[in-house]
């Protein structure tokens, strides 16, 4: 029996950096044990800018932005999306 997962998570500030290393794979810890770091290379990002998903995020939202109104520090600023 064929299964399709999605899962979508709003992303505040905070956690933009934490994040990025995470789907980056710049950490060498991982609590998982399953998790086979030489298929890591076939993992690809629809966009890919400077690998700092903050600083990329930011830059978007201020240049595209319809208003001279500060974004809020608590705003959601992407949602991941996992579809498997």
């Amino acid at each position: 029996m064929s299964m399709i997962v999605a899962r979508m998570q709003k992303m505040k500030a905070e956690n933009l950096v934490g994040i990025g290393n995470h789907n980056q794979r710049k950490t060498k810890n991982h609590s998982n044990p399953d998790i086979d770091t030489s298929l890591s290379k076939l993992n690809y990002d629809l966009v890919d800018h400077t690998q700092n998903y903050k600083t990329d995020i930011e830059n978007f939202i201020n240049e595209n932005k319809s208003t001279t109104r500060a974004v809020r520090k608590d705003a959601v600023l992407v949602n991941e999306w996992i579809i498997s």
